[in-house]
């Protein structure tokens, strides 16, 4: 699960509303790490969405900007990834090497951060801080089981390219469907586990798999509206000979009175194709019911 779409989430833990509503959603964030490459790429992040919707069926949209310092880092369908840039050849290069060296992770493990070799790239993809906005994302969710301290939600999703690989995008169209379960297991701490599949859209000198993501979290919710939750996220790999994104964190959420909410959230990157450290805020206010 994306960073923000996760903050959103967790934002959005209010009382079901039993008729049709209209929530304002948001979020910063920002990332740092130097994924594959020997540069630093640090994104601030701002996202601002909408989400219209009953009980069972919710149309959320949602539109990034970004302020970012280098090119080497693009939006995807399963969040940011490190594709280069315009300079998206060197990283193919690199993984098919490192993949017939054997000292590439593929999808069958996760290891920590290693000293390997980074990743060439011109010096023309550190840019310096430039703002653009990112692809605006559109998902429909439907509620299909909410009983006996169970949920049970379908979902899919598709990212519209307006950005290229000059900016901060793909220039491609990522499609995905999602699978999310809460479980209750006390009167105020749950369970929920995401599923995600997404097919991403091949950059011009990079092609890119599609990965399977999964996001499991352990959550309290008290009495008082102050809430909290243990995450942890990972995905096969994107980007053949590299090893597929994965974090673990923490949340703090509050929700306030059913009409507005929010959330702060932090990740520790586990891969090399995750930032070292993502620190976010997320709000939702409804509009009307």
């Amino acid at each position: 699960m994306k960073p923000w779409t996760l903050l959103l989430a967790l934002a959005t833990l209010g009382p079901p509303a039993a008729a049709q509503t209209v929530h304002l959603n948001g979020a910063l964030s920002v990332s740092s790490g130097s994924y594959l490459f020997a540069e630093r790429t640090t994104t601030w992040g701002l996202i601002s969405g909408v989400a219209v919707g009953s009980d069972r069926i919710v149309l959320r949209a949602a539109l990034p900007f970004y302020l970012q310092n280098t090119s080497l880092v693009a939006g995807s369908g399963i969040g940011r990834i490190p594709t280069g840039g315009s300079s998206n050849g060197a990283v193919g290069d690199s993984g098919a090497a490192r993949k017939r060296r054997g000292d590439g992770g593929g999808d069958h493990h996760l290891e920590p951060r290693l000293s390997r070799s980074t990743v060439a790239v011109p010096g023309s993809a550190v840019t310096g801080y430039e703002a653009a906005a990112g692809d605006p994302d559109v998902a429909l969710t439907w509620k299909a089981v909410r009983a006996r301290g169970t949920s049970v939600a379908l979902g899919a999703s598709v990212k519209i390219p307006v950005t290229d690989t000059s900016t901060f995008g793909t220039g491609q169209w990522d499609a995905g469907a999602f699978l999310s379960v809460s479980r209750s297991l006390g009167r105020r701490v749950f369970l929920g586990v995401d599923v995600a599949y997404w097919h991403l859209g091949d950059l011009p000198d990079l092609e890119l798999r599609d990965p399977l993501s999964g996001t499991v979290s352990l959550g309290y919710a008290g009495s008082s509206g102050w809430g909290g939750s243990l995450v942890g996220s990972a995905a096969t790999a994107v980007v053949e000979g590299f090893d597929g994104p994965a974090s673990i964190g923490a949340a703090l959420t509050r929700v306030s009175s059913g009409r507005s909410s929010w959330g702060l959230l932090w990740l520790v990157g586990l891969t090399e194709t995750s930032p070292d450290v993502t620190v976010g805020l997320a709000w939702s206010v409804r509009l009307s019911h």
